[in-house]
């Protein structure tokens, strides 16, 4: 049941109201309109509409409707507004405050709960439609965490089985992931971000753990050599920036215009790119290169240089600036260059951070496996 104000200064008229409306409203009564407004104030539970004359001491009923709509507690209730007055601008003047009916005197019983009915079956249809947007809203917000834990659950699965297949992978893509936070940040922050969307940032780091999701199809004699490669070898290590954008493309049909497979290929397989188009796999130069792609080249490598490998004893933060500041316009973009030498510093210490992140998951995992036994 629906609870109704009237205020009317005119005692005959407001009970004439009540009497029309109490089968079917909880009525509240009033013959001022400065003690319905401290009552308004004071109270918790608003009513559901109020119905308003216009000609009244002190405050109006125009005055009223004004310092409903000023507060942000009151400002929704529907105000139906009642009044004696026969001029064509007292009712426009009514609407235009915000009123949504203009009822003349004398009221007249059946009228006034016919027009009451139609406010009511307004609110009603207001509060499903709400109730209805709040369920899809919900539903929305359940299906895209559902989208985002089916992304961290793939990512999960392929960088388990990368660092199984090669150990160094595994905590490349971690370490890369990390350092292509940092630069990317710092594009977004500076302006010069080519057009990349803010909002895909979370998204964007996801994907990018995912650039040497190819290597798993390269083989184990291969991935693990000590040395240097042969012709025929180093084509088949080149050969993961297309075997794992082949398998993307492949299923990409059951998840159209989705971002998160869109950037993952980008990466994956434009990262050995180079600005003066000697990397592969297309030989692609400057900006035919996915920004993206360009941006993870210098997280790349600079892992690559810092990071101890079995065949090579770990680059010096400055050894690595060094050769990632010399490569600018030849290996690297210009502007991925300048970002990295701005935030060089937080890359160098994010590296020992990620040294004792890894350290930590994997005492987490062996406590783990240790209690399933």
């Amino acid at each position: 049941m629906y609870t109704v104000m009237i205020i009317d200064d005119n005692d005959t008229e407001l009970l004439v109201a009540k009497k029309a409306l109490e089968r079917q409203y909880r009525i509240i009564d009033l013959n001022s309109s400065k003690a319905a407004l401290q009552r308004l104030i004071k109270s918790t539970i608003m009513p559901d509409f109020i119905l308003l004359d216009v000609a009244m001491p002190g405050v109006n009923g125009f005055d009223f409707i004004m310092r409903l709509k000023a507060n942000e507690k009151t400002k929704g209730i529907p105000v139906l507004f009642i009044s004696g007055d026969k001029e064509n601008t007292t009712e426009m003047e009514a609407y235009r405050l915000g009123a949504v009916d203009f009822i003349r005197k004398p009221i007249i019983p059946d009228l006034l709960r016919k027009r009451m009915e139609l406010q009511a079956d307004v609110l009603e249809y207001k509060t499903q439609m709400s109730q209805y947007n709040t369920q899809l809203q919900q539903a929305a917000s359940y299906q895209a965490r559902n989208a985002m834990n089916l992304e961290y659950f793939i990512i999960g699965i392929i960088t388990d089985l990368i660092s199984q297949k090669d150990p160094y992978t595994g905590k490349h893509c971690v370490c890369v992931s990390k350092y292509m936070e940092i630069l990317l940040k710092e594009m977004l922050l500076s302006g010069v971000n080519y057009g990349i969307d803010p909002n895909d940032f979370e998204l964007i780091l996801l994907s990018s753990r995912l650039h040497d999701m190819g290597k798993i199809g390269v083989p184990d004699a291969v991935l693990s050599k000590v040395g240097k490669y042969t012709p025929e070898e180093f084509a088949l290590m080149k050969s993961h920036t297309t075997m794992a954008a082949d398998a993307i493309q492949k299923y990409a049909y059951l998840l159209p215009n989705n971002k998160f497979l869109y950037y993952t290929f980008q990466m994956a397989k434009y990262h050995h790119e180079r600005v003066d188009g000697n990397g592969y796999p297309e030989r692609l130069a400057g900006a035919n290169i996915p920004i993206l792609a360009r941006i993870l080249a210098v997280a790349d490598v600079y892992d690559g240089l810092v990071a101890e490998r079995s065949y090579k004893k770990a680059k010096t933060h400055e050894e690595a600036y060094n050769i990632i500041t010399q490569g600018a316009g030849v290996q690297f973009d210009p502007q991925v260059v300048a970002a990295f030498q701005r935030v060089h510093m937080d890359m160098r210490d994010a590296t020992l951070s990620i040294e004792a992140q890894i350290q930590r998951n994997l005492e987490m995992s062996a406590q783990v496996m240790n209690r399933q036994r």
